[in-house]
């Protein structure tokens, strides 16, 4: 019996600490409604609050149709807020993120509409921390992209400016044709805001491409207001043309006024997707990707800036999960002591058939932490994003498919958005929110049960886009406010001259 014992004891010893789950709390449904509820987001505020948005997916007229919304909850440390919709319904899916300013102002990033005349677009909107859960107290919808776009990411520095980037095709007048819109792919764009999301810079493409499509668009502002972006190319996400060749990194030390000359990823072999990169603030980068043809999660460091790389690696203690859903994502967040924190769905054994999990890495400037294991229950796990507030608290959300894919016959259960959180070793920080300089919209009235709100300020048009949002002409606006007051003064001398005013 003794031996049997000290078997048993050596056995638990020898565990993989995928097996152990770490500190990590009892994972919850966050969404838990009848509909599918997929594709999350969050961020956290200076109180430590987690708000958390999400696509939620309902069928309308018999299932022959859906319509997509955009929901939101909160958590006060206590308890979630009721799930509510905050932004009008559209035909297809919305693709959203979400971020904080030191002001706890969130700012939100959704997409959504009609294949038909301007195809998918993104909208921005703001709202204080306090009242977000009311459509109410959203900002009328901001149009952000120019027409086919179908997600993107969005991120506040430390001076208050909003950056953000989208995939979409940019149409050149002249080239609007059906022939030119099937063969059209989407390239990376970037846009940034100084005053609030009132006004937007002009679009800058990232990586201009004639043949491949650009997807997937993550981005990472760090402690010392460089910003990091990534992508897929290969697979175009509008069109659905293509498939995963290479990944693209560049960054802006300048606010986005410049960028670096993209570098290609293609280890081991140009069928690499899903890159994702975290950054310490401190010259320190990295870079996670897998690739479809293989088993293995790969990552590049550099400690330099960017300047020079160590060869590329792999992570251990986990696989990539089988290529077989082209819209999984993995994501980085850093802690106030600069350890990058990754988080991914993966499995534990090569075998194609072991079960999938979400998993927790630590990344301490030297090696990767032992694989933590976030959720291993029933279903197909997906699309995993983490957010740390106050330095070392750790929050995680996701979504689960009952099913991997399903035809129109079958009726599995809805995808569900699911959360669990940690912390790390690194210091508590206690933040101190800056008076707010961002045109907020009328305080709601606080109601302790959310419900479905109307939507007053905007409407739809018969494409089911929000009607007269299309802010491609910010820049004219600009120059328009500029030489209002020269233009008023020449009306007024014309007016004088010609008598209007009488004698």
């Amino acid at each position: 019996m003794a031996a049997l014992a000290g078997a048993v004891l050596l056995l638990l010893l020898t565990l993989p600490s995928w097996a152990q789950g770490g500190n990590w709390s009892e994972p919850i449904n966050i969404s838990n409604t009848p509909n599918h509820s997929w594709f999350p987001d969050l961020t956290v505020d200076s109180q430590g609050r987690v708000h958390v948005i999400w696509c939620e997916t309902t069928d309308i007229k018999g299932g022959r149709q859906q319509k997509e919304q955009t929901f939101y909850t909160m958590w006060d440390g206590m308890s979630w807020s009721t799930p509510n919709d905050i932004v009008p319904p559209v035909p297809n899916i919305h693709r959203g993120a979400i971020t904080t300013d030191r002001s706890d102002v969130l700012h939100l990033l959704f997409g959504g509409g009609s294949r038909s005349a301007e195809g998918y677009v993104l909208y921005y909107e703001h709202a204080i921390s306090d009242e977000a859960w009311s459509a109410a107290a959203w900002s009328a919808p901001h149009r952000v992209s120019q027409r086919d776009a179908y997600m993107g990411d969005i991120a506040v520095d430390s001076q208050g400016v909003i950056h953000m980037v989208f995939d979409g095709i940019f149409r050149v007048e002249g080239t609007d044709s059906e022939e030119d819109a099937q063969v059209a792919v989407a390239d990376i764009f970037y846009r940034h805001s100084v005053d609030g999301g009132q006004t937007w810079s002009s679009m800058v493409d990232l990586f201009p491409s004639l043949s491949t499509g650009s997807s997937r668009p993550q981005m990472e502002v760090d402690s010392s207001d460089t910003i990091h972006v990534t992508w897929d190319e290969g697979w175009d996400r509008l069109t659905g043309l293509g498939v995963p060749d290479h990944s693209g990194y560049t960054f802006s030390a300048d606010g986005g006024m410049t960028w670096s000359p993209v570098m290609t990823v293609t280890y081991p072999v140009t069928t690499v997707a899903q890159l994702t990169v975290g950054s310490d603030g401190q010259g320190g980068v990295m870079l996670v990707w897998r690739a479809t043809s293989r088993d293995e999660i790969f990552y590049q460091w550099s400690s330099d800036g960017a300047s020079s790389w160590e060869a590329p690696s792999e992570i251990p203690g986990v696989f990539a999960r089988p290529w077989a859903n082209p819209f999984d994502m993995y994501d980085m967040a850093t802690d106030s002591a600069g350890h990058i924190h990754l988080v991914v769905v993966g499995r534990q054994f090569r075998d194609g058939e072991a079960p999938l999990g979400v998993y927790h890495f630590e990344w301490d400037g030297q090696a990767w932490s032992k694989a933590e294991r976030i959720y291993g229950g029933k279903g197909f796990p997906e699309y995993p994003k983490i957010a740390i507030g106050q330095g070392n608290q750790l929050h995680v959300v996701w979504f689960v498919r009952e099913s991997l894919w399903f035809s129109e016959d079958e009726h599995p259960g809805p995808h569900q958005v699911w959360y669990s959180s940690s912390e790390a070793a690194a210091p508590h920080q206690v933040v101190t929110p800056l008076p707010s300089s961002t045109p907020v919209p009328p305080t709601a009235t606080p109601h302790p049960t959310p419900t479905a709100t109307p939507y007053p300020t905007v409407s739809l048009d018969n494409t089911g886009l929000p009607d007269g949002l299309y802010t491609e002409g910010d820049d004219v606006l600009r120059l328009a406010i500029a030489l209002s007051p020269t233009v008023l003064l020449v009306l007024v001398v014309v007016a004088v001259r010609k008598g209007w005013f009488g004698k």
